[in-house]
């Protein structure tokens, strides 16, 4: 049961007249267009709910369980407690060679619930992931090296209350400080002050080449470094933590922030994206998909695998190289956004791809005419959809990246028009190059016929087409003339056909223009080559005669003024212009040579003449009569 016949069986509607049908399937098209819009509404944007799900780099939830921070000596207890917990782990992890899944949840909730200790309201949400947890790391080595007051001696909350503030600094380092927020649900609650977080770099930059205290927080200092250094080698659960003391020193030297190893897995991994791109591309795509129907369904359904598999990939690759090779600071964010970039863009031509799906669904059903208004208005109205859809999905993406188009929109000015208005042609040819990438009615290196240009398509620009005609030369095309011409695609023809007239003279008799035309049938037929090769026999076989689509067709249709006409038409397949004329010569080589064989005579053009003389006594004799060929010689 193929899937057409699938949605007529559970829907009685499918039987009712073709347009009521056609809208049934833009409607589901439609909510599945609108539906991530109000996923969107309830999870605040797709981009956030896909990497909640995917990938930890540019989203963190608040733990379910948050520490006490109602004082300034509450919350650094709880950091003191909390960092002394995420060292534990680490080390038990180093120790194993290997860090397991469940450590790997348990780090992530303790860095959540250190991070609920900070202010990070300045830091951007795409961000935080990764640079609220350096900022932990750095914290802890910063206080792991500085005096810090006993606990005992820090305010409480009883003691804050009967003096009002709102703001406490460390007594012998003035700089660091925490502060109570004021506003909203977290009202109350002491953490580390925003501009303590804006200066953590700038504060452990300071105290780095300061000696731990002999009370400092245990766990983890030993002679490869405190929290920040084990934090930055560390590695994620695919990577055993194991596999970074066997690599040479030179590797893991630090190139900006992470060591040099992390930057030659980044690219690694990237390099496997483009691998598996180009896996599934071949895996995927067939030459004769772009000789196929263009309704045909599966055709659509193999050209979506690819972007969708892709965006798997890409998901994954985030995964991997934020949690496993576990790249930090600006090269994670470049990385991150780079892929996150891509991602989005596919997700633009996952779109377009099931418009098209969606469209061709909708051509099978048995009323609607593939070639007719309906087909067309189906195409438009999908195409449409798609598009909207896809470019939903960029804006969304752009948007979560931290960009903005305010000021994009802000800057458009009465300047700016005027710019526009004065490149109206250059972006005439660039909206014109978009469209030609979308509708894509041809591509490089094959032949077209725009306006009275005929060659092979060298390049498609956003601005022009080269086109390399018959005779050499390259023309450069604004792609706007070419957008506005007929484009006459004679690569993409299934077939050539070959239609000729074979002229044979009056005085053949009926018999033997019935051998001609048999001659001519089994000269053409699949009979004619044997069983043979097209090596063996040395020419293009019949096989590329396309007879099974296309008959051949030979008929005996004109008495011509001066001959008996037989008109021969069939198609040859595939299109290849060379091998067309190389079995054209074999056919017309062999029909001469049969058909002198059989006595049957090609006509040429005659012109007969009518010749009076006079005799002496002013009689007029008979005429004679003279034949000749044309042209006549003077």
């Amino acid at each position: 049961m193929n899937l057409q016949c699938m949605f007529q069986r559970i829907s009685p509607a499918f039987q009712k007249p073709s347009m009521v049908r056609c809208c049934l399937w833009l409607t589901l098209f439609t909510v599945l267009t609108i539906l991530p819009n109000a996923l969107a509404s309830e999870s605040g944007s797709l981009g956030n709910f896909l990497k909640g799900g995917f990938s930890t780099a540019l989203h963190e939830d608040m733990p379910l369980y948050t520490p006490e921070c109602k004082s300034p000596h509450q919350t650094l207890k709880n950091f003191f407690r909390i960092l002394r917990e995420i060292k534990e782990v680490m080390k038990e992890g180093r120790n194993r060679g290997e860090v397991l899944w469940s450590q790997e949840k348990k780090l992530t909730e303790l860095y959540a619930r250190l991070t609920y200790l900070l202010d990070i309201s300045s830091i951007p949400e795409n961000d935080q992931f990764a640079v609220t947890h350096i900022i932990d790391s750095q914290l802890s080595e910063i206080l792991d090296r500085i005096e810090v007051p006993p606990l005992n001696e820090i305010p409480k909350e009883a003691a804050l209350k009967e003096e009002k503030v709102d703001f406490w600094r460390f007594p012998h380092h003035a700089e660091i400080s925490l502060s109570r927020i004021k506003k909203g649900p977290r009202s109350g609650d002491w953490v580390f002050s925003a501009d303590t977080i804006k200066q953590t770099d700038r504060f452990y930059d300071r105290v780095k080449h300061l000696p731990y205290r002999k009370d400092a927080n245990v766990g983890l200092i030993d002679e490869d470094g405190g929290l920040l250094e084990h934090y930055i080698k560390y590695t994620g659960p695919w990577i055993p933590s194991r596999f970074t003391v066997w690599l040479p020193s030179w590797l893991k030297k630090r190139v900006l922030w992470d060591p040099l190893w992390k930057y030659l897995a980044t690219l690694l991994t990237i390099f496997a994206v483009i691998g598996a791109a180009f896996l599934i591309y071949r895996l995927t795509r067939f030459e004769s998909d772009r000789k196929a129907d263009p309704n045909r369904i599966w055709v659509h359904v193999r050209r979506i695998v690819l972007p969708i598999s892709l965006a798997v990939v890409i998901l994954m690759a985030i995964h991997f190289i934020t949690i496993d090779i576990r790249l930090r600071l600006l090269p994670l964010k470049l990385a991150d956004g780079l892929l996150w970039t891509i991602f989005y863009v596919i997700g633009f031509w996952v779109w377009v791809c099931m418009g098209n799906l969606v469209a061709a669904l909708i051509i099978k059903l048995p009323a609607v005419s593939p070639w007719g208004l309906d087909s067309s208005l189906v195409r438009l109205f999908t195409r449409i959809l798609a598009y909207f859809a896809g470019f939903w999905t960029i804006f969304e993406g752009i948007q979560n990246l931290g960009l903005s188009f305010v000021p994009l929109i802000a800057g458009v000015s009465v300047g700016g028009l005027a710019f526009a208005l004065a490149a109206r042609p250059t972006l005439g040819n660039l909206l014109a190059g978009v469209l030609l990438f979308a509708d894509k009615p041809f591509s490089a290196g094959q032949r077209v016929v725009i306006g009275k240009h005929d060659g092979i398509v060298e390049d498609i620009g956003l601005r022009s087409t080269r086109i390399r005609t018959l005779d050499g030369h390259q023309i450069t095309v604004p792609n706007e003339e070419v957008s506005n011409n007929d484009i006459i695609n004679i690569t993409r023809r299934p077939n050539i056909r070959r239609k000729f007239n074979l002229t044979i003279t009056y005085d053949t008799p009926p018999e033997k223009i019935g051998r001609a035309i048999e001659i001519i049938r089994g000269l053409l037929s699949v009979d004619e080559d044997g069983a043979k090769s097209e090596e063996e026999l040395g020419r293009p076989s019949n096989e590329r005669i396309n007879s099974k689509a296309f008959p051949i067709r030979v008929f005996f249709n004109e008495l011509n003024s001066d001959s008996l006409n037989i008109l021969v038409t069939y198609w040859f397949a595939p299109p290849d212009y060379l091998d067309y004329l190389a079995h054209a010569t074999w056919v017309n080589t062999q029909l001469i040579e049969r058909f002198g064989r059989e006595g049957i005579k090609f006509a040429f053009p005659t012109q007969t003449i009518e010749l009076e003389t006079s005799t002496t006594d002013g009689k007029k004799s008979s005429p004679s009569v003279a034949t000749n060929p044309s042209p006549i010689q003077t």
